[in-house]
């Protein structure tokens, strides 16, 4: 085993702290802050440095996915909307978010629809709240957090944009299937069957 001088426990001690982060002082250690090309700290420093954790910042997934949940898709969707896409998105959703894509985008493009028509009033929100129709939709509030509340906006928007087929046939006109056809709805041209909808002209 071999045997080292005082001097040389010293150095090979002082060099063992400087690199677990912990300084000697020069006063007690003559030549060894120059042996290692450390500067010396002084002892309060040395001491603060062993008392303080020292904790690695690690960015986590979570931080860096910028791709965002749902939720997050779901608050930004409502915080986009203006005030005739919300009319739509609500009719959208009451009237039919326990229907297919197909069944919630003929609602929507039904709404369009009565907008071009000239014979109903010639906004969204008009035909939304027209009295007998739909209903308030002021009053009316989906929870926004809710998957089919984002879907009822998507699909609102293709409808006023124009951004999908259209899969309504031209229909103004619908009611629940498993109600009997009044008067009124015998008169009109039947469009189709869609779902727990039947749409007419």
């Amino acid at each position: 085993m071999p045997v080292f001088g005082r001097n040389k426990i010293i150095a090979l001690a002082g060099a063992a702290l400087a690199v677990g982060g912990v300084a000697i002082p020069a006063s007690l250690t003559p030549g060894l802050a120059a042996t290692l090309s450390v500067a010396p700290i002084s002892v309060d420093a040395a001491r603060e440095a062993m008392l303080t954790p020292t904790i690695p910042l690690v960015a986590s997934d979570d931080a860096t996915d910028t791709g965002g949940s749902s939720d997050d898709k779901s608050s930004a969707d409502s915080a986009a909307l203006d005030p005739e896409l919300e009319c739509m998105a609500k009719v959208v959703y009451h009237e039919a978010a326990n229907q297919s894509r197909d069944g919630q985008l003929a609602v929507a493009q039904l709404i369009m629809n009565r907008v071009q028509s000239g014979r109903f009033p010639t906004t969204i929100c008009g035909v939304a709240n027209q009295r007998g129709q739909f209903f308030h939709t002021a009053s009316y509030n989906p929870p926004e957090d809710s998957p089919r509340w984002a879907e009822a906006i998507e699909v609102s928007r293709e409808a006023r944009d124009g951004s999908s087929r259209d899969v309504s046939g031209g229909a103004i006109f619908y009611h629940a299937a498993y109600q009997p056809a009044s008067a009124f709805f015998r008169t009109r041209p039947r469009v189709m069957r869609l779902g727990d909808h039947i749409f007419y002209r």
